[in-house]
């Protein structure tokens, strides 16, 4: 369980890293080869695709960030709640992501919001 936390934590940090070749790294290093990511508004597939929808998030959303208000984990799966913070920490919008790791590796995240 405790890789699977490290996991999430680096998936949801890289939504606030502007470097995008580290972040594109870093996830590189999380993800599985098939990768698929799906929210309300996109369906992605592979991290290098992710890492363009992050650089794409963070010029419409300047200053916004996630915080996780619970994690839940058992067999290979995942459950976030979470709350998207603009830059002087108010909640916009708020959400959950149900992910599946495979191999020690995120293989798909679904994501659930609506604005606040």
């Amino acid at each position: 369980m405790n890789e699977i936390n490290q996991i999430w934590e680096t998936y949801r940090a890289s939504w606030s890293n502007k470097n995008s070749a580290k972040r594109t790294d870093e996830l590189r290093k999380i993800t599985t080869e098939d990768f698929e990511y799906r929210d309300p508004n996109v369906e992605l597939m592979g991290f290098e695709q992710l890492s363009d929808y992050m650089s794409q998030f963070q010029e419409e959303f300047i200053g916004a960030s996630f915080v996780i208000k619970d994690f839940i984990v058992h067999h290979d799966r995942s459950f976030a709640y979470w709350n998207m913070v603009n830059s002087e920490n108010e909640v916009v919008v708020v959400g959950a992501d149900f992910a599946i790791y495979e191999n020690g590796k995120l293989k798909q995240i679904t994501g659930f919001f609506k604005e606040g």
